[in-house]
């Protein structure tokens, strides 16, 4: 593969339609979105299954932790080795595992496998589940650099706004299904279905002609490995951990309020008003004026995520937790879009896949190392205690947009 990139033929008129219809092929959009759901379903799925099965939040805490850490370590080498190599042979590589994996899981869950064994399966899930999204996002993003005519920039905020849309959306499918196949099937009936997912849309995807498109560091001036450990770039990873922190807490939390009424089968379907805000305001940031810079929108919409958290702490019901959990989502669902987008902007020239999985992962990690934690505190001091993390991840979160907007204030 070389750089040579031929341009993207562009229509006279450019709308939003007509610039995605230029950039991909139709049936790009959809096998994207569907390659991205077992990375989805993974930390809520591992976490239901354990729950569910053996009945204990905090081995389902430790198993969740295990899939999350493995998927931040290795994500970083996946799109090293796709930026070296390209995307394909990493992503059949990862589906296949990944299937094996979920079989594997499953089996040790039923069984009277120690904890462990059951820590260790989920390791290798999560260290082989395909990062469909950052890779998706790389692509685009390659895509909307070529696009002629002086609308490279406003292709690539659409991208931006498209990937982060496409990302949320599959964060509320995710955990929905979970919830749904749980209920309808059992514990073990989403595992399957993510077996099925990981086994077909991951492949399509690695297969894709788009692939042609992706960025790598054979490209002329790719700048080269060192050069992604900018303070820039390194400023973002910890605030992406954070919102990955918010995640967990709340989701461990949300899991000991709902199992406190009864009802924990139902945490994937009742965590989804939060991704349900983070569509709805991911779907208006592309129309921000420019002048409401990126710091600005961190700083902002971190308030909007305290606020929706704060009140979460405050839920008497399922119904009050759930308008919380909405609100809670505008906040953080613009947060992530924002730290993307920053991370794309920032990444060296050939290195767009290693920084937004560089950036993915730090998010897994947070979620995972939280939800380990957080399992244990809420045993201990109820659903509270996990809602009270996530409220405290949000408000770092916040702390560190200010400290971003004094280091480039300009």
């Amino acid at each position: 593969m070389t750089g040579d990139v031929p341009a993207v033929p562009m229509p006279a008129r450019i709308t939003p339609f007509r610039l995605f219809a230029g950039l991909a092929r139709w049936d790009y959009y959809p096998i994207a979105f569907l390659g991205r759901l077992p990375f989805a379903m993974t930390t809520v799925g591992v976490l239901a299954l354990v729950v569910g099965v053996r009945g204990s939040v905090a081995e389902a805490g430790l198993a969740s932790a295990a899939a999350g850490v493995a998927t931040a370590v290795s994500g970083p080498l996946l799109g090293r080795e796709a930026d070296r190599r390209g995307q394909r042979g990493v992503l059949l590589a990862c589906s296949a595992v990944t299937v094996v994996a979920l079989v594997l899981l499953l089996a040790l869950v039923y069984s009277s496998a120690p904890v462990g064994a059951v820590a260790l399966a989920a390791l290798l899930l999560g260290g082989a589940v395909p990062q469909v999204g950052p890779f998706s996002r790389s692509r685009m993003a390659r895509y909307a650099s070529i696009v002629p005519g002086g609308e490279s920039r406003r292709a690539m905020s659409l991208v931006m706004s498209y990937e982060s849309i496409a990302d949320e959306a599959s964060f509320v499918l995710g955990p929905v299904l979970v919830g749904v196949l749980a209920t309808l099937g059992g514990a073990w009936a989403p595992f399957a279905v993510a077996a099925v997912l990981a086994a077909i849309f991951p492949v399509a995807f690695a297969l894709h002609p788009s692939g042609a498109f992706e960025p790598h560091a054979a490209m002329p001036g790719a700048a080269p490995r060192g050069s992604v450990l900018s303070v820039r770039v390194l400023l973002l990873v910890p605030a992406m951990a954070l919102v990955g922190g918010v995640f967990g807490a709340t989701l461990t939390g949300l899991t000991g309020f709902l199992g406190d009424r009864g009802a924990e089968s139902q945490t994937g379907t009742v965590y989804g008003a939060m991704s349900v805000g983070s569509i709805l305001v991911a779907f208006g940031v592309a129309a921000l004026p420019q002048r409401f810079a990126l710091p600005g929108r961190w700083l902002a919409f971190g308030g909007v995520a305290i606020a929706g958290l704060s009140a979460l702490t405050l839920a008497g019901g399922v119904g009050t937790a759930v308008l919380s959990l909405f609100l809670a989502g505008c906040g953080v669902g613009a947060v992530l879009v924002t730290l993307f987008s920053l991370g794309t902007a920032a990444a060296p020239h050939g290195r767009t896949t290693m920084v937004v999985t560089m950036l993915q992962s730090a998010l897994t990690v947070g979620q995972a190392l939280v939800i380990a934690g957080a399992g244990a505190a809420v045993e201990a001091g109820g659903p509270t205690a996990g809602f009270l993390l996530a409220l405290g991840c949000a408000a770092l979160v916040t702390l560190l947009a200010v400290a971003y907007l004094i280091r480039f204030r300009r």
